[in-house]
C-alpha cells in the first residue's frame, strides 16, 4: 500500500499546532521565571530592611553612604 504524502496545507497546520504547544510551553516557563525572580526581589529587600533596621539606618542614610564611598574610589 502506498503512503500517502501530505499536503503542504495539512504539513503547516502540523506545523503550527506544534508550534503553538511550544509557545503556550514558553509562556508557561517565562511567566515562571518571572514569580521566580519577584520572589528573589523580595526577599532581597527584606534583607536589606533588615539590615538597615539593625544599623538603625534610614534609606537616605544608607545612600549618603554609598554615595560618599564612591566618591573615594575614583
Amino acid at each position: 500500500m502506498a503512503r500517502r504524502t501530505k499536503s503542504y496545507e495539512e504539513q503547516l497546520g502540523a506545523l503550527d499546532e506544534q508550534i503553538a504547544k511550544v509557545q503556550g510551553r514558553l509562556d508557561a516557563l517565562c511567566r515562571q521565571r518571572d514569580e521566580v525572580a519577584a520572589r528573589q526581589q523580595e526577599q532581597e529587600l527584606k534583607a536589606l530592611y533588615e539590615l538597615l533596621r539593625e544599623n538603625h539606618l534610614t534609606v537616605q542614610e544608607a545612600a549618603d553612604i554609598i554615595n560618599a564611598e564612591e566618591g573615594q574610589s575614583t
